[in-house]
């Protein structure tokens, strides 16, 4: 059985008075205590957009493994901690989606 690529786009608005160098920080200690221990993650970035959002990509080996992991942050004090800095707002709106994509094709 062939494992597809998982990609997944995660938006992210800081609270109010949490600042990028805060957000850095927290990412590191989330990657340490979180994701690093994660089988069938493969990579991940935080991104800056130009209007001063930012995103999370994460690489996943498969759909399987995003959904699993995805299962695991619901009750992970180091993934709490991470989102802790972030505003919740509402989930419904377009650009506050977070999207998954297959790989199709890589050009390098």
């Amino acid at each position: 059985m062939t494992k597809t690529p998982c990609i997944v786009l995660a938006p992210i608005r800081l609270k109010e008075g949490v600042d990028e160098e805060t957000l850095a920080k927290a990412s590191d200690v989330f990657q340490r205590d979180f994701v690093a221990r994660q089988d069938g993650i493969l990579k991940r970035m935080l991104l800056k957009g130009t209007d001063g959002d930012y995103a999370d990509l994460v690489f996943f080996a498969s759909e399987d493994d995003a959904a699993r992991i995805a299962k695991l942050e619901e009750s992970s004090p180091a993934c709490r901690a991470f989102f802790e800095i972030m505003r919740m707002e509402d989930a419904g709106l377009p650009e506050l989606r977070i999207r998954s994509f297959q790989h199709v094709k890589t050009y390098e």
